[in-house]
């Protein structure tokens, strides 16, 4: 009676580990030949592994695919493996793919922050690349007459905004239209809860700033108020000429990735 040789299950994989798609139909051992099978795959991270094969994390080694899905170039996958051929580089037989969970996670997270920068950029009045010159106080108010009626109030709560002033020299204008080389844009200071995340402004800055005429939730708490006429000709003093930043995305640093840039000038 011929013995059965028992079928290799996920639980024999003695090299199990998240990896990237480089190449599919292809090799990078001499003696693993190529076929619809094999692919080169970068090691991401070793998730169990012996002692030979701890160290290939951002290896790139070759893979005997199991057949039971197709791979494609940049597919992300855990595979169960087991050792196969070494020679002038390694290459292994994997039981069983799965998909990395993680790694889709972070992708759909991504795609979403991209739509949620692209509906910001297009939601905003002005997109401008420049250098801030000058933080001050909220025009005005610093620059009323005496006697003249407050010209700006303050919601006051825990919360408040603290708004201050930066003063853009604009060097390009990438969308909407800037009838001076400077703009104003409010910020809020604070680094209260509600606050901390928007973006916060020094002279000396430079990048991509994305600009938003204020909306009814700014308006009670940076609104100018009737003053005497003269009291104050500052640009920016009033509240139809401002632009307001309050969200994350609205400021980009050049020395950044260029999230921004990439709208501006997409590959």
């Amino acid at each position: 009676m011929r013995s059965k040789t028992k079928k290799k299950t996920t639980t024999d994989a003695s090299f199990v580990f998240k990896g990237t798609v480089k190449r599919p139909r292809a090799s990078n051992v001499e003696q693993a030949e190529v076929s619809d099978r094999t692919a080169i795959v970068t090691v991401d991270e070793v998730i169990e592994a012996p002692r030979n094969l701890s160290g290939y994390k951002g290896q790139a080694i070759t893979v005997e695919l199991s057949g039971k899905c197709k791979v494609k170039t940049g597919d992300r996958l855990i595979f169960n493996a087991i050792s196969w051929l070494f020679g002038d580089g390694i290459a292994v037989r994997s039981l069983f793919e799965e998909a990395d969970k993680t790694a889709s996670h972070r992708e759909n997270v991504a795609q979403q922050n991209d739509q949620q920068l692209r509906k910001h950029f297009d939601n905003a009045d002005l997109v401008v690349s420049g250098k801030v010159i000058e933080v001050r106080l909220p025009q005005s108010t610093s620059t009323r007459s005496k006697g003249s009626a407050s010209t700006m109030t303050t919601r006051v709560s825990e919360h408040d905004p603290k708004w201050r002033e930066a003063v853009i020299e604009v060097d390009k204008v990438h969308k909407g239209s800037a009838a001076k080389k400077r703009v104003v844009v409010r910020f809020p200071a604070s680094t209260d809860v509600a606050w901390r995340r928007a973006p916060k402004f020094e002279a000396g800055q430079q990048g991509y700033f994305m600009l938003h005429k204020p909306s009814e939730d700014d308006a009670p708490t940076i609104k100018t108020q009737s003053r005497r006429k003269g009291s104050s000709k500052s640009p920016g003093g009033g509240l139809k000429e401002a632009y307001v930043v309050r969200d994350p995305n609205d400021f980009e640093s050049f020395s950044e990735p260029g999230r921004i840039k990439s709208l501006i000038e997409p590959d």
